[in-house]
Parts: structure tokens; C-alpha cells; sequence
């Protein structure tokens, strides 16, 4: 997969630009605040229908202006491809991919897919289950449109389940009307939990020849996926769902008292390990760090198992945070391979070594130059 170029129309401190890019490697430096970030979010908003920083549209308005505009000229295996946005600060939006009209931003989602990187994901061992959910989602939903489905079916369902739990709290609403809810919400979170077990057992080699090469030999990383509804992964779906069931009505009292679902995919984690050590709470710092790359990495190779084609890269302003060696092994594992998109406040804050078979660009106040074509 490949992203040819992009325009964007007031889109965060861009008024008017249209970049071109390289197959392989794209570098783009520059101070902060200068729209280095803005540039990769705009290309994984356009893949994926969403931002990775904020999760209001309005916020990705240049100031002052009704709208942005992005058009992406992309590549697949299929053939070539263009995705237009164009979004209001009303909310409305208008998308075309190919020039045919569609209807919501989640049918974006598995036309390029990409891999994105960024400061927060050193979170992904030490921060909060959430984001570990949220790694596996956007992971699984590109490979997966029934799966981009049933999760947002789920989330619909469960919103709706937390307001009624609110209401029957209040005297408002009958009890029993929770039944129906429960039902659906069975469904469709049996379904999300059995396919993020089934993608973990897929990422678990990958991830963990990746982490030993990076470590020498030293370490053996493991992924195990903990739903907070121990359900067979053997089961028939029936009684998978009887199970899920079973756990909302012995959660029910507590349920109504609190006003929120207290089980369901909406709060499984991954238990991350280096041997029998949980990383999270005992793994030092580097450990932490070379185990959020492993996983990330072993993103690009599962979305090619499954697609037969390698995502993009999208590494923004990360590669600063890792040490030379896991620079090194990062950039060799993609090179040639992979197209990635890198930013940086300055070449030398990241590679040791002029790179071939390249193209870095500057980004100066809301404007994108070439600097070098290598």
C-alpha cells in the first residue's frame, strides 16, 4: 500500500498545500508547532476516520474557516485510489473514495491501512487498558470491516444499556427492559472478544521473534488477552453467550447502583510479559519501551498475513525516543518494504547516516518544501 500524495484545504495550520511523497521514505523536519504532526495526522485520519489526538473534528479546522478539505491519492494492490474529505463545523462531512459517495467515515477504514506510532504509544505498556483495547481495535478493524462493525454495534448498544442502567437507577425505567439489552450486548461482545483472542494468538510469534532480535537473544516477550468475562474460547457461540449473560445478571444490583456496565470487551486488557514478569508493573523503563516496539511492529507484519499487502508506517516524532540500536533495528526491519513516514525536529536527532532512497521535506509555518531527494 502506498500514499502518492495528499491535499489538504484548512486543515489544522494548513491553508492550501499539496505534498507528494516518496515509496519508500518520507522525512519531515522542523521546529515545533510547525505542522509536522498535523501532516501525519491528516494522512491517518483519511485511512482510518480518525484522529490519534483529539476526537473533535471542529479541533482540525484552521481558525476561523467552516471547513477542511483532505484529498489522499493512495495505491493498493487493486489498483490506485483517492479518498476525498471534506467536513464542517456543523459536523456534517461529505466522503468520496473513488468519487463514489460514502455515507460514514468507518467504510474509509481497511482501503489503506496504516500503522501509526507516536509519543503516546510508549504508553502501550504502562498506561491504562484502554489503550492496549484501543491498539488491538484500530489493528483488527483494518483487517476486519465485520469486526469495525460489531464494535461499533457494541459500543452503540452499551451506551444505550449505561443510560437505561441510569434511568432504572432513578425509578424511571423497568428493570426487565435491561433483558433485551443484555441480549444484544451478549452478541455482538462474545463475537469482538473470541476475534481479539484470536488476533493475539497471531501477534504472539510474530511479536516475540521480533522482541528477541531486538534484545539479543534476552528476552522472550508474551501477550496474553484478559476479558473480564471468562468465557471458552471453545464454546458454541450459545453458550459462550449464556456465560456473558450470566455475568450482567450477577453484576445487575451493582450495575444499577453505579450506572455503568461492569463487564464486557469494553474493559479486557492484555497482559503483558517478558518470561513470567509483568512488564507494566516490574519491567524497567527500556524494557517498556523495546516491548511497545515489538508489538508495533508486529502490527505490519500481521496486517500483511492478512492482506497480503504492507501497510504504511507513520512514526511521529517517536524514533527520538528510542536508543540507537533500536533506531537502527527499526528502520532495517521496514527498509524496502514498508513505505514510512517519519518526523523529527532534525535529521541528526535520528539517523546516524544519510538515507537513500528517500525524501525529506521541511515543514515551515502551515508550508511543506522539499529539502533533498535521496
Amino acid at each position: 500500500m502506498l500514499v502518492n500524495g495528499i491535499s489538504l484545504h484548512n486543515y489544522r495550520n494548513y491553508q492550501e498545500i499539496h505534498v507528494d511523497f516518496h515509496q519508500m521514505l518520507n522525512i519531515i523536519i522542523g521546529r515545533n508547532a510547525q505542522g509536522k504532526t498535523n501532516l501525519l495526522e491528516a494522512i491517518f485520519y483519511t485511512v482510518t476516520g480518525k484522529s490519534h489526538r483529539t476526537g473533535f473534528d471542529s479541533e482540525l479546522i484552521f481558525w476561523g474557516e467552516k471547513n477542511f478539505r483532505i484529498i489522499l491519492n493512495g495505491e493498493r494492490f487493486s489498483g490506485k485510489v483517492k479518498i476525498e474529505i471534506l467536513t464542517r463545523s456543523d459536523g456534517k462531512k461529505v466522503l468520496k473514495v473513488n468519487g463514489q459517495p460514502k455515507k460514514k467515515l468507518s467504510e474509509l477504514i481497511g482501503i489503506i491501512n496504516a500503522v501509526l506510532f507516536s509519543p503516546e504509544d510508549m504508553m502501550l505498556v504502562k498506561g491504562g487498558p484502554s489503550i492496549r483495547r484501543r491498539y488491538l481495535d484500530i489493528e483488527i478493524s483494518q483487517v476486519s470491516k465485520y469486526y469495525c462493525n460489531s464494535l461499533v454495534n457494541y459500543n452503540r448498544i452499551l451506551l444505550q444499556r449505561n443510560s437505561l442502567l441510569k434511568a432504572v437507577r432513578e425509578g424511571e425505567e423497568n428493570e426487565e427492559l435491561l433483558n433485551i439489552w443484555d441480549k444484544q450486548l451478549a452478541e455482538y461482545g462474545v463475537y469482538i472478544i473470541k476475534k481479539r483472542n484470536e488476533v493475539i494468538k497471531k501477534l504472539i510469534p510474530i511479536a516475540k521473534k521480533i522482541h528477541l532480535n531486538i534484545t539479543e537473544g534476552n528476552e522472550e516477550l508474551n501477550l496474553i488477552y484478559e476479558p473480564s468475562i471468562n468465557i471458552s474460547m471453545e464454546d458454541f457461540e450459545g453458550s459462550a453467550e449464556d456465560n456473558f449473560l450470566k455475568k450482567l445478571k450477577v453484576n445487575r444490583k451493582a450495575e444499577i447502583l453505579k450506572g455503568i456496565t461492569l463487564s464486557g470487551p469494553h474493559r479486557d486488557d492484555i497482559d503483558i510479559k517478558i518470561g513470567n514478569i509483568n512488564v507494566k508493573s516490574f519491567g524497567s523503563q527500556g524494557q517498556q519501551r523495546t516491548s511497545a516496539l515489538s508489538m508495533k511492529l508486529s502490527e505490519i507484519e500481521f496486517m500483511k498475513n492478512e492482506t497480503g499487502d504492507y501497510p504504511i508506517l507513520l512514526l511521529d516524532d517517536v524514533m527520538s525516543e528510542l536508543d540507537s540500536n533500536r533506531r537502527k533495528y527499526f528502520l532495517n526491519v521496514v527498509k524496502g518494504r514498508v513505505q514510512t513516514f517519519v518526523t523529527s525536529t532534525g535529521i541528526k536527532d535520528v539517523f546516524d547516516t544519510i538515507i537513500d532512497n528517500s525524501r525529506i521535506f521541511e515543514a515551515q509555518s502551515g508550508n511543506i518544501i522539499i529539502l533533498q531527494e535521496g
